[in-house]
């Protein structure tokens, strides 16, 4: 189970007094993710999910609770964060920055045929449209400087033509970094846990923990390498 910080009903029922949402209903823990904590909220008006950010910074929140609530309002299939009676997006519970955002209902899929493929993509274009109208700014921190120390820590389990592969690709990509290609807000992780269907139809796009400004190939790049990807020893392409 991946809950890192507890949350007892009185603590939630008492931080919850800040949003205009009513009294708690019931609470419990989400046990998928690895970075943070999660629960299923469901209080006298609605259903969310509550986050407690393990690892983000808070100064780096607004970015991606701001960019959700930018998606959200532009249609895309995205949880839209709550704010409090301040406005507020975030705020702290049990030491940890924490949010809530509406859930949606929905389950993964593991192997996606191609019509579930095709939705993803359209998916991913809409988030991609809507988000040039984003103006915040936030560095990817999974960019060339991250690629390097990623090497570097595989280096010692990979055999010499696959290092030498690795530096060649390496110095290849960060070379796109000049190119002139179209950048905005991506998602960074749309990997297929974190998109939810409901039927074949993509409900919902969610964990924007990974999200930052970057080229959109990038994360057609991601969503390709996972979606694409044929489940049989060797995981070649599709």
């Amino acid at each position: 189970m991946s809950v890192y910080t507890a949350v007892t009903a009185d603590e939630l029922d008492a931080w919850l007094a800040r949003y205009a949402l009513g009294t708690l209903v019931e609470h419990s823990p989400i046990a998928a993710g690895i970075e943070n904590t999660n629960y299923f909220v469901t209080t006298e008006r609605g259903r969310y999910v509550l986050t407690l950010y393990e690892r983000l910074p808070a100064d780096e929140l607004p970015f991606y609770l701001n960019l959700m609530a930018h998606l959200a309002r532009s249609g895309v299939e995205v949880p839209a964060p709550a704010p409090d009676r301040t406005g507020a997006l975030f705020s702290h519970l049990n030491g940890r920055p924490a949010g809530l955002v509406s859930r949606i209902d929905g389950t993964t899929i593991e192997a996606p045929s191609a019509d579930e493929c095709a939705g993803v993509g359209e998916a991913l274009a809409r988030l991609h449209c809507a988000s040039q109208e984003y103006r915040t700014r936030l560095t990817n921190r999974r960019g060339p400087a991250w690629w390097r120390q990623a090497a570097r820590a595989v280096r010692p389990y990979i055999t010499p033509e696959q290092n030498a592969l690795l530096s060649a690709e390496v110095r290849f990509q960060t070379g796109f970094g000049k190119v002139k290609l179209p950048k905005g807000a991506i998602h960074g992780d749309l990997f297929r846990d974190n998109v939810l269907f409901a039927g074949h139809r993509v409900a919902g796009i969610i964990d924007f923990g990974f999200a930052a400004t970057d080229f959109f190939a990038y994360d057609l790049a991601i969503a390709v390498n996972d979606w694409c990807v044929i489940d049989a020893p060797g995981g070649s392409l599709d």
